[in-house]
């Protein structure tokens, strides 16, 4: 039987540790002065009242995890991680859709390294910076769940 307490436990504190990678580009964004302060500050404030409402649910959570809670943490983690990681470049109107804007996040989170933006050198530094982070996370991401 899946444990969801924990699982929202768990995912709530994931959501808290991209809302501080948003918060690293945004910082950033700050330090060039570039019109992306905006789109990543709502996103910060979005996924960090999303991982509030998971670890709500994930309060009183049993901090024991089986291999079945294992595996379905790394799968919607993934799919977590790129549905709030769209927001900036949405927000920012970066990408012209929303499958354009989940299909960067999600090849960025996966090390894919497929990009849907023509021109990725004028985009703010903040929105680059991202880009990469999500790469970086994506790779690391990897072997940290193995």
């Amino acid at each position: 039987m899946i444990n969801f307490k924990i699982i929202n436990k768990i995912l709530g504190s994931l959501l808290f540790l991209e809302a501080l990678l948003m918060a690293v580009c945004l910082g950033m964004a700050l330090l060039f002065g570039e019109d992306d302060i905006l789109p990543f500050m709502v996103a910060i404030i979005v996924t960090v009242f999303f991982g509030f409402i998971f670890k709500y649910f994930g309060r009183n959570a049993e901090n024991r995890l089986s291999r079945r809670d294992s595996f379905f943490v790394v799968s919607v983690t993934w799919l977590l991680f790129s549905l709030f990681g769209t927001m900036p470049f949405l927000f920012g109107g970066y990408v012209n859709s929303f499958t354009d804007a989940f299909f960067e996040t999600m090849s960025g989170f996966t090390s894919t390294g497929a990009s849907v933006i023509n021109d990725v050198e004028v985009l703010p530094h903040g929105i680059l910076f991202w880009r990469s982070l999500t790469q970086w996370v994506g790779g690391l991401g990897i072997v940290f769940f193995t």
